[in-house]
């Protein structure tokens, strides 16, 4: 019988990584984890904490920014108004960098080495590489075995191959949270979920930002109807939009004497300058600088394919989290760990089931998602009904000044739910209800049943509900009904 140093080698000390590592070894598996970086990965240090501590901070300079719309005055301060368009200039980072440093620093106990250490775990803070399908040697010589593997490396920033970016250069993700100072104007390439996030925030900042996405609209995975709403509320604060649009070269203006200007033309032939570009138009896997090719494991398109059960093609080596290119979601990757720690320390079958996947995009308004929306149903060729409940016309949203929003809910032909798109205040948090439906394949009326606290935007879930069974108990036939049996004078 082949000997092993470990029961099990995790690469990867993410969300993913590090799921699967505190499962595993608090059911008394000897892991190795090897991270090269600090471990709690992209979304601790460059994605979900900082850029939603970005989010809050901007979001506090719009509310500012807006306060006549709320109906404050400050006739004695003399600030005057700004107005959502106005500028209160370019805000200094020094004070945003510390409050998101020091948000990192209370979470980062929770992922550290010394943690993980104290659950048992053997961690790596080193690259290693492998020697074959079972051995690694890390950069230090030191040589791990195991009879499983798990690849959990994240993914990094998409860089585009177009000409001049990397002459000119250019920021991502893993610059904006560190910025000595911000840029006056920014381009950003990419309409998706971290371009609008990040823009809308640099935005509100006092940056001039001017985004441009090659789909034919902005959050191109999300129904039009929806991402139309943001693409209203990002040019109202004076955001400049280019959908449709490819950038095809980037260069230096030949008259900027300092150098300090980038332009970026687009395949219109109109170009764009600023003073920074920030790209955002995905992710890919690490999946390089392992030598993964001794291990025999298949990369496509920069991630490693697995199958349901999230298997490489060979089968004792799973891959999960980003690198694995399915849906790059911190929960989505909490939850592969979980199945990761369920086949490999308990043995049990188990594969992966994506139908319930919740995400938010954290823009103003909040577009959270579940399930199917419009456009997925439709590829699918399924049969559905589509309820729609605006924001307009519920008493939080009023009282929040947030009613450009709105609920959608499909339901297929049995009434049973199976997605919920909601667009305003507090999505994402509202969300939960609407995950549950989908998951468990409730009926639309479920959502009469529970006691709503008002005013809540929750309520979207009663309204929607009684949209639908509402007319089905309130008409004239079943007064006629009642009228007869009951002997009730009322109208018909």
């Amino acid at each position: 019988m082949k000997k092993y140093t470990h029961d099990l080698i995790i690469l990867g000390g993410g969300a993913a990584g590090l799921s699967a590592a505190s499962g595993c070894a608090q059911l008394g598996m000897k892991v190795a984890l090897i991270e090269p970086h600090k471990t709690g990965g992209d979304c601790l240090y460059h994605g979900c904490v900082p850029s939603k501590t970005l989010i809050r901070s901007a979001a506090a300079a719009q509310a500012f920014r807006d306060w006549e719309r709320f109906g404050i005055e400050f006739p004695e301060s003399g600030l005057g108004s700004v107005g959502s368009r106005g500028s209160m200039g370019l805000a200094r980072t020094e004070g945003i960098n510390d409050r998101i440093r020091k948000v990192i620093q209370t979470i980062e106990p929770n992922d550290s080495p010394e943690r993980f250490r104290g659950l048992g775990v053997e961690v790596f803070e080193e690259a290693a590489v492998f020697e074959d399908a079972y051995s690694l040697r890390t950069t230090t010589g030191v040589r791990v075995s195991a009879k499983k593997i798990l690849l959990a490396t994240g993914s990094r920033p998409r860089v585009p191959p177009i000409p001049g970016l990397a002459e000119v250069g250019y920021i991502t993700n893993l610059d904006v949270f560190s910025l000595e100072k911000l840029p006056p104007s920014l381009i950003t390439l990419g309409g998706g979920p971290i371009g609008i996030e990040l823009s809308q925030s640099l935005a509100r900042l006092g940056v001039k930002v001017t985004i441009i996405e090659a789909a034919l609209s902005i959050l191109p995975r999300e129904d039009a109807d929806l991402s139309k709403v943001v693409h209203a509320r990002l040019e109202e604060e004076g955001i400049t939009i280019q959908t449709g649009r490819l950038a095809v070269k980037v260069e230096s203006p030949s008259g900027d004497k300092n150098q300090t200007k980038k332009r970026v033309i687009l395949d219109d032939g109109n170009s764009f300058e600023a003073d920074e570009i920030l790209v955002a138009i995905g992710r890919i896997g690490n999946t390089e600088n392992l030598e993964i090719e001794k291990a025999g494991v298949r990369v496509e398109r920069g991630f490693f394919p697995v199958d349901d059960q999230l298997r490489t093609n060979k089968k004792h080596i799973l891959a999960i989290g980003d690198c694995n290119g399915q849906y790059l979601f911190t929960p989505v990757a909490g939850a592969e760990g979980s199945l990761a720690v369920r086949k490999f320390a308990l043995g049990l079958p188990g594969k992966i089931s994506y139908s319930a996947v919740p995400w938010v995009t954290y823009c103003e308004p909040e577009l959270a998602s579940v399930g199917l929306n419009e456009q997925a149903a439709k590829t699918a060729g399924l049969s559905f009904q589509t309820l729609v409940v605006e924001m307009g016309g519920n008493d939080r949203a009023l009282a929040e000044g947030e009613t450009a929003g709105r609920a959608k809910f499909l339901i297929d032909p049995k009434q049973r739910v199976i997605g919920v798109q909601l667009l305003g205040p507090h999505a994402g948090e509202m969300l939960l209800p609407g995950v549950f439906a989908v998951k468990e394949r409730w009926k639309i009326g479920r959502f009469l049943g529970p006691l709503y606290p008002y005013p809540t935007v929750s309520e979207v879930y009663k309204r929607v509900a009684g949209q639908l069974l509402g007319p089905k108990l309130f008409n004239p036939r079943v007064r006629k009904i009642l009228r007869l049996l009951k002997g009730f004078r009322g109208s018909l």
